[in-house]
């Protein structure tokens, strides 16, 4: 079920087990955050070594035009902490993420 999915998202984005983060993705996933579009999980695993240590409070997740969003207030060592952030989560199939994208 794609909340389940959701949530372990989630969950998993401040392990420090990354791994298992990295396993809800699929291998060709396309996420789109900050004005960038990475494809693929090799791409995927260089953009979130870029992505500073932050933390997540899911506020809200209902479905929009057929995909799941959820509303999370993010906070973290950056500039404009903490803001709220939208995570449409556009194409979830056999249990992976395929398609993320992170808008403000």
């Amino acid at each position: 079920m794609t909340t389940d999915l959701i949530s372990r998202y989630f969950e998993l984005a401040t392990s420090p087990d990354r791994e298992r983060w990295f396993a809800l993705f699929a291998d060709d996933v396309v996420v789109e955050d900050d004005g960038r579009t990475h494809r693929g999980i090799d791409e995927v695993r260089a953009w979130r070594t870029e992505v500073p240590s932050v933390t997540y409070d899911v506020t809200d997740v209902s479905t929009q035009n057929g995909y799941h969003v959820a509303t999370a207030d993010i906070a973290g060592d950056f500039p404009g902490s903490p803001i709220p952030l939208r995570f449409h989560f556009i194409a979830v199939e056999d249990g992976l993420i395929r398609h993320l994208a992170i808008r403000p």
